[in-house]
């Protein structure tokens, strides 16, 4: 038994990638390779960048670990 994807069977533009929203305003980008169309109404699993695993480097989110921090 195979299991497919709801969007796929209705036929609907998505992606599978999960949508990263960097806080600072410079970009927002998608985990699935070849994705080029960031829209939000694409992605199911959208995150903001601080919920990276690892961390992300974007100005936002070092002034917020930079405030925790003291």
């Amino acid at each position: 038994m195979s299991m497919e994807c709801a969007f796929c069977a209705g036929g609907l533009d998505h992606c599978h990638g999960t949508l990263v929203v960097h806080l600072d305003g410079g970009f927002t980008e998608c985990s699935e390779d070849g994705c080029v169309d960031f829209d939000f109404a694409r992605h199911a699993p959208t995150i903001d960048c601080f919920d990276v695993d690892g961390g992300c480097t974007c100005a936002v989110v070092e002034a917020r670990q930079l405030l925790r921090a003291s």
